[in-house]
């Protein structure tokens, strides 16, 4: 049963974004370490990027995809 923030009034269940297509495999753990250090990520694209952003084709950061931000 979905949660109610007023009687008859049912909360929306935010929209996630939808992105393109990874083009890139994604990283593992000691990668998304060494890029944290380099203070940046790349995106699924490849392109480097901030570590909450998007690159300028459209596509996330992998951290932004893979929920850790």
């Amino acid at each position: 049963m979905p949660l109610e923030r007023y009687p008859g009034v049912l909360a929306e269940q935010p929209k996630k974004p939808r992105w393109p297509q990874p083009t890139k495999p994604a990283p593992d753990v000691h990668v998304l370490c060494d890029w944290e250090m380099d203070g940046g990520c790349e995106a699924t694209d490849g392109c480097w990027v901030e570590p909450d952003g998007i690159g300028e084709h459209g596509h996330p950061s992998w951290l932004l995809i893979m929920g850790l931000i």
